[in-house]
C-alpha cells in the first residue's frame, strides 16, 4: 500500500468512522427553560437526540440552565455529575457566585447575545469523541464540531510531527489521522459509510490519497528549506492538516 499505510490499517480506521455512525450519545437538559432550549437546538435535526426529562447521568453530555446562584440542591446536583465525570454546560442566568463544581469555560451566560449558538459552541467543545455522532443529528452542531475535530487533529499532528522520539515513519501517521478526520468530518454532517467493501475503498480511498498526497508535497518542501528542524515539521504539520479540514468544510 502507499506509504506505508496497510490494509489493516485501513480497515481498522473504516472500524473506528463506522463506531461514531452507529453511536446515538444524548444530550439531557434540565432546569428552567429546558423544552424550549431543547427545541431551539434540536431544530432542522433530530429531536430524540435531546432530552428535557431524560437521566442525567446516561447522558453523554448534561445542560443544566439555573436562574441566579446555585442553591445547595444545584450544587449537590453538580457534583453529583463531576464525580460521575459526565461532561456538564452550566447555562446561568443572572447571579454571580462561582459556580462550583464546573469549568468556568463551562459556563455560559444566557443572556449574551450569541444565545443559543453559544451553547452549541460549548455544547461541542465539551463533546469530545462525541461530537461527530452528536454533530450528525443536530446541524446546529456541525460547524463547532468541525471546527474542534480540525483543530485538535491539526494540533496532534504537530505534536508528532516535532517528536524526536518517534521511532517510526511519520507519514503514514500523520495520513491516517488526517484520514481518520476527514471521514468524520463527514459523519459530522450526515454522511454514512457504504457497508461493502468496494464501496468503502471508494469512499475512503480519496481521503487517504489526499493526506499522503498532503504529506509527500509539505516533506518536499521541508527538504527544500534552508533551515529545518521540530518546529518546521510541526509548522507544516499543523497547517496541511487545517488545509485539508477546512478544504472539505467547503465542499
Amino acid at each position: 500500500m502507499p506509504a506505508g499505510i496497510g490494509i489493516g490499517q485501513i480497515s481498522g480506521l473504516v472500524r473506528e468512522v463506522r463506531g461514531f455512525e452507529g453511536a446515538a450519545p444524548r444530550i439531557t437538559i434540565t432546569g428552567p427553560g429546558a423544552e424550549a432550549l431543547a427545541s431551539a437546538l434540536a431544530a432542522g435535526g433530530d429531536r430524540s437526540a435531546i432530552s428535557s426529562d431524560g437521566h442525567p447521568l446516561a447522558a453523554a453530555i448534561v445542560v443544566r440552565l439555573i436562574e441566579g446562584d446555585p442553591t445547595p440542591t444545584e450544587c449537590a446536583f453538580l457534583r453529583r455529575l463531576a464525580k460521575e465525570q459526565t461532561p456538564v454546560i452550566v447555562v446561568r442566568r443572572g447571579g454571580s457566585m462561582r459556580i462550583p463544581h464546573v469549568l468556568a469555560d463551562d459556563v455560559v451566560d444566557a443572556g449574551s447575545d450569541e444565545g443559543v449558538a453559544e451553547i452549541a459552541n460549548a455544547i461541542a467543545l465539551a463533546a469530545g469523541a462525541d461530537g461527530p455522532s452528536l454533530a450528525a443529528r443536530l446541524p446546529i452542531l456541525r460547524a463547532p464540531v468541525s471546527q474542534r475535530l480540525i483543530s485538535t487533529t491539526a494540533l496532534a499532528n504537530a505534536a508528532l510531527a516535532a517528536s524526536s522520539r518517534m521511532t517510526h515513519a511519520q507519514l503514514p501517521l500523520l495520513a491516517l489521522a488526517q484520514a481518520r478526520m476527514l471521514l468524520l468530518l463527514g459523519v459530522s454532517r450526515g454522511e454514512t459509510l457504504p457497508r461493502d467493501p468496494e464501496g468503502l475503498l471508494r469512499a475512503a480511498g480519496p481521503y487517504l490519497l489526499a493526506a499522503i498526497g498532503t504529506g509527500v508535497g509539505a516533506r518536499a518542501c521541508v527538504r527544500r528549506l534552508p533551515v529545518s528542524g521540530p518546529i518546521v515539521r510541526a509548522a507544516f504539520a499543523y497547517g496541511g492538516t487545517r488545509a485539508l479540514g477546512t478544504a472539505l468544510r467547503r465542499i
